[in-house]
């Protein structure tokens, strides 16, 4: 089968591994792919080695608009017009007041009438975006113009947030018409299906983010154990929670317990972060050595004995699905330290895989954290038995063959 995948940029995003992972997996599994990249990437972005093993059989134009693209929206609007329109007033319709949804749309609205000329030439059977927003906007006119089946999966900001430019104001008309929806969690399929009539529900599915086990492999913990050395790997944004591991840090510090926190990412909350940094006399405890490859992403994960994010929901609603940085820790043998939001607890389940303490609470983050350095006993068995849960539940290999079965199924051949 011969299957489009509409993502964010081109080349990939480093931030999401997930996205190619899965790609990868689809392609080893006998299908081809292609690309159908919303923006050109940003020069110098990480590239993680699995990104290598990507070959798609073809990579639609990167520029959001080109001239190339225009002439074939036009071309497709004259040729098409009854399907062009019912689709974008659809679409239009479902954005309602939402003065974003409405720009967003007309941005995307070239390229994908430009895609639909082009993916018909290509052969393509199905459609799928990662991401609910705008990747799955573009997929759903292009779609719709093309009369093949669309589908999307949705993550986490794309269907929680209601930040003013982030709300996803199109999301039901897209509920209503894709042919198949995928969450990266049961608590997300659970909010997605409430939102459709009961017949309707079944086509919204989890298909979890799967990881390649094989580079995060099972290693054993760090010989020194008199410092319990963390390890935190995120987009440094609000719903993190790293200012609350910051202060947890100086409780620890506080109570001689010895700790070392090697904070791994980059983001809008960097300067922040480091004021905190400074004004709690951490310099010596915390280590921000910015972004990270995979390859050394798993180096990293091997030499900490745990792994700690203390997850929250933000001011606009906005919170994690489930990271896959925890499934990589897991997978490494490294408990987790977390909160219970969102689907957290589908894979960090706590006193099995991990720890859950409440959001917004240094005091009980740093118990818990002092509980693991008391115990590399209670470390090894929770670390075993998340590698153990991440195999079973987010191989990426396994999850691919579910999002093909899935997509190959009978009923998804329906254009809706």
């Amino acid at each position: 089968m011969r299957i489009a995948y509409v993502i964010p940029a081109w080349p990939p995003l480093a931030s999401q591994p997930f996205v190619v992972n899965e790609m990868v997996a689809v392609q080893e599994a006998g299908h081809e792919v292609v690309v159908v990249p919303l923006y050109a990437g940003q020069a110098g972005e990480i590239r993680h080695g699995t990104f290598e093993r990507l070959r798609p059989v073809a990579v639609l134009p990167p520029p959001l608009v080109d001239p190339a693209s225009l002439g074939l929206a036009l071309w497709m609007l004259l040729r098409r017009p009854g399907r062009s329109l019912r689709t974008l007033v659809g679409l239009h319709r479902g954005a309602g007041r939402s003065g974003w949804s409405h720009l967003r749309l007309a941005a995307v609205t070239p390229k994908a009438l430009a895609a639909a000329w082009r993916l018909r030439r290509l052969g393509v059977e199905r459609l799928h975006a990662h991401f609910a927003n705008q990747t799955a906007d573009c997929a759903a006119i292009a779609a719709g113009v093309a009369a093949l089946p669309f589908s999307f999966t949705a993550h986490a900001y794309d269907i929680y947030s209601q930040a003013p430019r982030q709300r996803n104001a199109t999301l039901d008309w897209k509920l209503a018409h894709a042919a198949r929806v995928f969450t990266v969690s049961d608590y997300a399929r659970d909010v997605l299906r409430a939102r459709l009539p009961a017949p309707e529900r079944a086509r919204v599915s989890t298909v979890y983010v799967g990881i390649p086990t094989g580079l995060f492999r099972a290693e054993p913990p760090p010989e020194d154990g008199a410092v319990l050395r963390m390890i935190c790997i995120a987009r440094f944004q609000e719903k993190k929670g790293l200012d609350v591991l910051l202060d947890a840090c100086g409780i620890l510090r506080d109570r001689g317990v010895p700790v070392h926190l090697q904070l791994i990412g980059d983001g809008p909350e960097r300067p922040a972060l480091e004021e905190r940094i400074a004004r709690l006399r951490l310099d010596g405890l915390v280590e921000l050595p910015g972004r990270m490859p995979q390859e050394a992403v798993a180096r990293a994960l091997a030499a900490a004995h745990c792994f700690v994010m203390p997850c929250r929901r933000d001011r606009t609603g906005d919170m994690d699905g489930i990271p896959t940085v925890f499934m990589e820790a897991l997978a490494t043998g490294r408990p987790v330290v977390s909160c219970a939001v969102s689907g957290v607890p589908e894979l960090v389940r706590d006193g099995d895989t991990g720890l859950l303490v409440p959001p917004d609470d240094p005091v009980a983050l740093a118990d818990a954290i002092a509980r693991l350095a008391a115990d590399p006993a209670l470390r090894a068995r929770l670390g075993a038995s998340g590698r153990a849960l991440v195999e079973r539940q987010h191989d990426q290999d396994r999850n691919a063959r579910r999002v093909v079965d899935l997509l190959t199924a009978p009923e998804t051949a329906a254009i809706r």
